[in-house]
């Protein structure tokens, strides 16, 4: 059985992605896990430390998917890889719910928040390791920048690439990460 803080953060991402921002009341959040407000409270002292929470989580869970991507590939251009592939699917679309959770959570946290630092510092630490592939850096950051393009596109509800164009434009990013 998940932990409580799981719950609380399961719930909290469940009302997020249905409600938005909005969604996000402690009591709802706390019912919907199973624990009391005073529990919840336990664990994130502040909705601010709730969303944190959810943003830490969503990171790891990334890191998680990209580090188990690229030990199952050997070649040179494994980590830009993984990463396009732990970013989007074959078609372009977010390989997760992640950009809409992403879109609440900065929502929440606002532009100016202490926490956007985390999600800067996990970029940076991504875009050194692929500068570091064995290929050549430049096309590690094309592919790395359209790959955050296109879940970007998705957070914001731009237009994204059609059924016939998706495929072919991940295919030939996945040949740049080719040495």
């Amino acid at each position: 059985m998940p932990s409580a803080r799981d719950r609380i953060l399961d719930a909290a991402e469940a009302r997020l992605l249905c409600d938005g921002p909005r969604g996000l009341v402690l009591d709802v959040i706390a019912a919907n896990a199973g624990v009391s407000k005073g529990g919840l409270l336990y664990h994130f002292p502040s909705k601010e430390a709730l969303v944190a929470g959810l943003c830490e989580r969503m990171l790891d869970g990334f890191e998680q998917t990209l580090a188990s991507l690229w030990e199952g590939d050997p070649e040179a251009g494994s980590w830009t890889r993984a990463y396009l592939a732990s970013t989007v699917t074959a078609e372009g679309r977010p390989a997760d719910e992640s950009a809409q959770l992403m879109a609440g959570i900065l929502a929440t946290l606002g532009r100016d928040s202490a926490h956007l630092e985390t999600v800067r510092e996990h970029f940076a630490r991504w875009h050194r390791r692929l500068e570091k592939d064995g290929i050549d850096p430049c096309a590690a950051t094309i592919v790395r920048l359209a790959a955050d393009g296109l879940w970007l596109s998705s957070l914001l509800g731009l237009n994204q690439l059609n059924r016939r164009a998706g495929p072919k434009v991940i295919e030939t990013l996945r040949e740049m990460t080719r040495a």
